[in-house]
């Protein structure tokens, strides 16, 4: 007989009876689970785009070192201090502990793992507002769906702000909150501001709903706390000797008005429906159907999730990473939804509701399966074993002055990241055994786009032949640079 037939044990499970029915050991398993499998996610040095590597751990590297590949929108201003300097101390941590070790690297990916629990905590929050049911939904499927564990090391602004944002837009779901509650509310969605301006329309849009529904109660608190974040904001921009949001108007007059982010490649307002269906391929119906159930208990996620799809769209420039805060509030909201939808399938049918919500939960895990083969197609590993070694090898030397990576491993330039280093590393793309005439001013190229080594590094033409293999010293200076010859011999006999 269903549970539909002893109300009893029924809405003891699925009933609207609250956060009393959780327990501390409930907890304890959702976010173990969930711990344990961002662990292992960072524990593999891979990288889903380039800039984690380009834009933040190579600026974590130079705020501790002074000298890093710069890329071309730190030297046009497009970028600011802080976050590379937040990274940096994961980083100058690992480095005191084993400097010659992945350590460097693996800390700050563990930081970022270890964050990423917040919005595992706020999934599971939500659930437990409803039932003990909703909880474990919830809290599961943030727990183990792939993007939320796939993203949740990888040091990119746009998983920082998600972090940020998620869980403070969730917490709005409870409207009695005392002032102090709020700031920090505001606080969180003010750093995530920083960290992904792109993010506004949607962070206003979203407290402006809010505050509708509360009639403006809240807005003293979550404006103070917003504005002590864009204090912090603005001292670091000062301290980094630029006015304050100055990188932000430099962004914007590149990306948007000078359209240089259109060669990175663009796409129709529809994009974004390719670059999901991709990933979550058939399951983009049912994840999109529960979050919008899920929403008519907590409508903000959805309002953020919505506005910043749209934001996005209306922009040629197009990458499935700009999504995540959105995908993370739809993910938080099927979650919830899931307990809802077992509990109206046991209805309709008279069955066990327990029983119907244990087989979503394997339905959630075989289509999470589903999803890791694309992302295990995406990432590529920053550091391979050769280049490791080439690299230790090469710091070994006090005669080389740099040398060249050459073959298919390389391109992307991933084995750069391996940050204990002083020696110019210069990186050719797939396919091609040439050194390109760019080296003549630039360490790196990377796609095509240059990026230069930083100061510490004096310039000298270093040439082998007709061809000039290094054009950076090591700080210190070189008494001659050794030709490539040695690494692309290497890679063609090991076939790389």
């Amino acid at each position: 007989m269903g549970d539909s037939a002893n109300p009893a044990r029924y809405h003891r499970f699925m009933g609207d009876n609250p956060i009393q029915q959780v327990t501390r050991r409930d907890w304890m398993v959702v976010l173990g689970l969930a711990l344990a499998l961002r662990l292992a996610s960072a524990w593999f040095e891979t990288v889903l785009h380039p800039d984690e590597v380009y834009q933040y751990l190579e600026g974590a590297f130079r705020t501790t070192h002074a000298y890093s590949v710069m890329t071309w929108e730190y030297r046009d201003g497009m970028r600011a201090d802080l976050y590379p300097w937040l990274l940096s101390w994961p980083m100058r941590l690992g480095e005191w502990i084993a400097p010659d070790s992945r350590l460097p690297i693996l800390l700050p990916r563990i930081v970022m793992a270890l964050l990423s629990l917040g919005i595992v905590g706020a999934a599971g929050w939500l659930g437990a507002r409803v039932s003990r049911a909703h909880f474990w939904t919830a809290g599961l499927l943030a727990a183990f769906w792939t993007d939320l564990v796939g993203f949740a090391p990888h040091p990119l602004t746009e998983q920082m702000a998600a972090l940020l944002t998620v869980p403070a837009i969730a917490l709005l779901a409870r409207r009695d909150w005392s002032a102090r509650v709020l700031v920090a509310i505001g606080f969180a969605l003010g750093m995530a501001f920083l960290f992904r301006p792109h993010l506004a329309p949607a962070i206003g849009v979203t407290a402006l709903w809010y505050l509708w529904t509360v009639r403006f109660a809240g807005f003293v608190p979550l404006l103070g706390g917003s504005l002590l974040a864009l204090a912090v904001g603005a001292g670091s921009d000062m301290l980094g000797g630029d006015y304050p949001f100055e990188w932000m108007v430099n962004n914007f007059t590149r990306n948007i008005v000078d359209n240089v982010s259109a060669r990175y490649g663009v796409s129709g307002p529809l994009g974004y429906v390719r670059e999901v269906w991709q990933v979550w391929s058939v399951w983009t119906f049912p994840i999109l159907a529960l979050a919008a159930w899920g929403a008519r208990r907590y409508p903000l996620l959805l309002i953020f999730a919505v506005a910043n799809i749209v934001v996005h769209s209306a922009i040629g420039h197009k990458e499935y990473r700009f999504l995540i805060p959105s995908l993370s509030a739809f993910i938080l909201l099927a979650g919830v939804a899931t307990a809802d939808f077992a509990a109206w399938w046991a209805k309709q049918r008279n069955l066990n509701a327990e029983g119907r919500l244990r087989l979503l939960v394997v339905v959630w895990l075989l289509a999470a399966a589903t999803v890791v083969p694309v992302y295990k197609a995406r990432d590529t590993f920053i550091v391979t074993s050769f280049t490791a070694k080439a690299i230790d090898d090469a710091r070994a030397r006090p005669d080389l002055c740099g040398f060249a990576l050459v073959g298919r491993e390389f391109d992307g330039t991933y084995g750069y990241a391996r940050l204990r280093r002083d020696v110019p590393i210069f990186i050719r793309g797939k396919g091609d055994p040439k050194i390109d005439p760019a080296f003549y001013n630039y360490a790196v190229v990377w796609n095509g786009f240059e990026a230069e080594l930083s100061s510490a590094f004096v310039k000298r033409a270093c040439t082998d032949g007709e061809q000039k293999q290094c054009v950076y010293e090591r700080a210190g200076g070189c008494s001659e640079a050794s030709s490539p010859s040695e690494i692309n011999r290497y890679l063609a006999e090991h076939d790389m």
